[in-house]
């Protein structure tokens, strides 16, 4: 019995018989399984080697190569002779079928949303901005940017235009943290959904000292135009998200869906 155990356990995996993943993998699977359930919360410290090894049913040596990997990926923070922590700012999950504000993004896993930097002003509209405002170039269009962050530490940095003819006539005003919310009830105009084209891209040098990352690190652009209720195009939105914070995720129906008859 124990030859046949030896020769299944050497034979070649099959289409039918995936390879077993290595006990690094599985440990690292595991673990990323806990902290995106949030078992633990931000600077919470992990349970010891021995302890987690015991639990996950792996080496030591496997516990830590796995605890190694998700330092690597920023997911927790090993401090020698104290143990190892999870990190303040873990990757924020955004759902893209979602036309949701950064703020509730952030605020849905548990982080504190915050702005570093914001300001707004008056420009002319480039060709870019007026084909997708659907304006004449040159046409007044105000510029709002701002540094969004998560327990402090910036993830986002946005760039929003929208037609300086939407103002209200009374002045000062203050645009907020929220572009909607402005809008709405400044502008009386409502956002009824976006149509976003997602560009992966490298952080230049401008945007990783704002970020306090080294140039050259992934980020995700999403360029998006939102539409009020008449379907006509209300603002423009350039957005960099360091992909270390983020985690997005897309919601794709069917073919089921789309091609069952409808009933009632």
């Amino acid at each position: 019995m124990k030859a046949e155990a030896d020769a299944r356990a050497r034979r070649p995996a099959t289409a039918d018989t995936p390879p077993r993943l290595s006990a690094t993998a599985r440990a690292v699977q595991s673990l990323r399984l806990r902290l995106s359930q949030e078992s633990w919360s931000a600077g919470d410290r992990l349970p010891s080697e021995p302890t987690l090894a015991k639990e996950l049913g792996v080496s030591r040596v496997s516990i830590r190569a796995a605890l190694a990997q998700l330092e690597s990926e920023g997911l927790v923070d090993r401090r020698h002779g104290s143990g190892t922590y999870v990190n303040s700012v873990r990757p924020l999950v955004r759902s893209l079928h979602l036309n949701v504000g950064s703020d509730e993004l952030i605020k849905s896993r548990g982080h504190i949303p915050g702005i570093s930097e914001m300001s707004w002003k008056q420009e002319a509209a480039t060709e870019e901005i007026a084909e997708r405002l659907a304006i004449d170039t040159k046409t007044p269009v105000v510029h709002l940017y701002r540094v969004r962050t998560a327990d402090d530490t910036p993830v986002t940095i946005s760039h929003d235009y929208f037609a300086a003819a939407l103002l209200p006539d009374e002045q000062p005003l203050s645009l907020g943290p929220s572009l909607y919310t402005f809008l709405s009830a400044v502008c009386g105009v409502d956002v009824k959904f976006g149509v976003a084209n997602l560009e992966p891209a490298l952080v230049d040098d401008e945007h990783a000292a704002v970020f306090g990352v080294d140039a050259g690190e992934l980020c995700l652009v999403i360029k998006q135009i939102d539409y009020d209720l008449d379907e006509r195009p209300v603002s423009y939105s350039v957005e960099y998200h360091l992909a270390s914070a983020f985690d997005f995720q897309l919601v794709r129906q069917g073919p089921a869906t789309l091609t069952r008859p409808a009933t009632r």
